[in-house]
């Protein structure tokens, strides 16, 4: 009986290895065909060799999200989260220290949290691109592998970490609506594809922009801590001109071929995902495009640097203002508008 059950065991066990090993030469020839294959910028992603074997097809139903509280997910997006709610611990005891508590270096903590976010990812998703640059081009639907969706759930932890700050710190506003949208639209896009096992490439794609944020926040801090006026001046120039540059590249680039890919392979989705591709794209694509035209109004390149009191109001409120003084309130809303 003992031997029996032995022999069942490693029979199973063997056939499960077997399995194993065959998948993963299937995914390496695939891998290996796309590598060989001729570049095309927008093609059809038949890649489904470089997919995970059981969810072939599923691109074409709608996604389910009850992996969301019945699997592995949701334990690995709270330890992200906690992770990131303890990177802003430790950057709250070890920088800015010389700044009064105030919204300014309330700003700063979380500028430098999110600075944190965007040199990890987007270091790691520019040199996945430069390192499998026709992997990406091919097969933004079919190629998923677990660990290379660490990277998308680690990003999905840190906009619940930013967007859990926003609501328990931040006054209710059109800036911080805006941003609470985009996190949260984040979310459900970023978290589509892991659940899903289908679009991660796709997600890179649209994550990439996170190289243009590193430019981003590094302004922004320079602004606020007054740096850029004062001791990095020049190298506060340079930022602003490689903001400007990687914004066009990161952002605007990035959706026209996310736009471009999704209408090249429209047939080959289900209507959730295109709904996700053109009205979740839109959405992103007016938020950059507004972001872009206050950054070029910022920096002195769109009209004037003046600004109406009631746009002030509508992008800076905070629950701090309405605790300070009228003088200083307009003054930190101010020298924040520039930023």
């Amino acid at each position: 009986m003992f031997q029996f059950f032995f022999n069942e065991k490693f029979s199973n066990s063997s056939r499960s290895s077997t399995k194993m090993a065959e998948a993963l030469t299937r995914w390496q020839s695939g891998l290996n065909r796309i590598q060989s294959a001729p570049f095309h910028f927008f093609a059809v992603d038949n890649n489904t060799d470089v997919g995970v074997s059981n969810s072939i097809g599923s691109e074409l139903e709608a996604p389910s999200y009850w992996g969301f509280v019945n699997s592995i997910f949701l334990p690995t997006i709270v330890f992200y989260t906690m992770l990131w709610f303890a990177v802003y611990a430790i950057v709250q005891y070890n920088c800015w220290l010389s700044w009064q508590e105030g919204i300014k270096r309330k700003r700063l903590l979380n500028l430098t949290t999110s600075l944190i976010h965007s040199t990890l990812s987007g270091l790691y998703l520019f040199f996945f691109f430069c390192y499998n640059t026709k992997l990406m081009f091919a097969a933004p639907l079919h190629y998923y592998t677990n660990i290379d969706a660490q990277i998308i759930a680690m990003s999905i932890g840190y906009f619940f970490y930013d967007g859990i700050d926003l609501v328990m710190n931040d006054k209710l506003s059109i800036s911080t609506g805006v941003l609470l949208f985009h996190h949260v639209a984040s979310i459900y896009v970023l978290s589509t594809a892991v659940l899903s096992k289908k679009f991660l490439l796709y997600a890179y794609w649209a994550m990439l922009m996170e190289v243009s944020s590193i430019f981003l926040h590094t302004r922004s801090i320079l602004h606020i801590s007054k740096l850029s006026t004062t001791s990095m001046i020049g190298f506060s120039k340079v930022i602003s001109y490689l903001n400007l540059f990687s914004f066009i590249i990161f952002r605007f680039f990035v959706q026209f071929f996310l736009f471009g890919w999704a209408w090249v392979n429209y047939d080959h989705m289900h209507l959730v995902y295109k709904c996700i591709a053109f009205g979740g794209g839109f959405c992103f694509a007016m938020i950059n495009v507004s972001l872009f035209l206050r950054i070029l109004h910022s920096d002195g390149f769109l009209l004037s640097s003046v600004v109406s009191q009631d746009r002030l109001d509508a992008l800076l409120e905070d629950n701090e203002y309405s605790n300070s003084s009228e003088s200083v309130a307009k003054s930190e809303k101010k020298e924040l508008l520039d930023v």
